[in-house]
């Protein structure tokens, strides 16, 4: 009876993870699709800082969504456990990527410069504190994401003073997705709910992705 239960337990962990590597494999497909998408039209900007921001931008997609795609396929429960902690600190480096093409639109002055610096020494100490900490505390790092991800509130007047209202529209709603899928992410009573949390990760990086590719890449030469 016992070994039954066992069983159906990992039956219903596999299925649980199947769902979780496919949304996020998903997600490594696209990144990948739209950082070469995004990379080639930004050179066609002549904009090295431009370029490089996509890059960034590009890499931390691609970093995120295959750093997930691995924990979740992976059935070492040791390497399991290591490429978590490495799933959790790429949350920061997306965090941080996805800001860094709108950077380029606040970069002209002393706050949009703070702003960026801000942004990435979270992100800094977000992995140092993980790498410390490991599984400890998983309410902090949730916490810690929350937070650096709507720091971007207060480049809300800037970005709208130079872009206009869509881009800041598609930002806003990108954010509102990432945080609507923390909603799922201890929510286990639910079937399938981290895949839930997936797809409104994935939302919000379509989201943000948009706003560069249509809104960002087209203006930041002409700023």
């Amino acid at each position: 009876m016992v070994k039954k239960r066992i069983k159906s337990q990992l039956d219903i962990l596999s299925v649980e993870e199947f769902a979780n590597t496919l949304t996020h494999g998903f997600g490594l497909l696209l990144s990948i699709a739209g950082f070469l998408a995004l990379v080639v039209y930004a050179g066609t900007r002549g904009d090295k800082m431009l370029i490089a921001a996509c890059v960034v931008y590009g890499l931390s997609l691609v970093t995120l969504y295959g750093a997930s795609t691995m924990y979740h396929s992976a059935t070492s429960p040791k390497l399991k456990k290591t490429l978590q902690i490495v799933d959790h600190c790429c949350i920061y480096l997306l965090i941080a990527g996805s800001y860094t093409p709108f950077g380029l639109v606040i970069a002209g002055d002393s706050f949009g410069r703070a702003l960026m610096a801000a942004i990435w020494g979270f992100a800094l100490v977000g992995i140092i504190v993980k790498l410390l900490i490991r599984d400890r505390f998983p309410a902090i790092n949730v916490l810690s994401y929350l937070i650096m991800g709507w720091l971007g509130i207060f480049a809300v007047q800037p970005l709208f003073n130079v872009l206009g209202f869509m881009p800041v529209a598609l930002t806003i709603a990108g954010g509102v997705a990432y945080t609507l899928g923390v909603i799922f992410f201890p929510w286990k009573s639910i079937k399938h709910h981290h895949a839930i949390f997936h797809v409104f990760i994935l939302a919000g990086s379509i989201l943000h992705y948009a706003a560069v590719m249509i809104y960002i890449v087209p203006h930041t030469t002409n700023l």
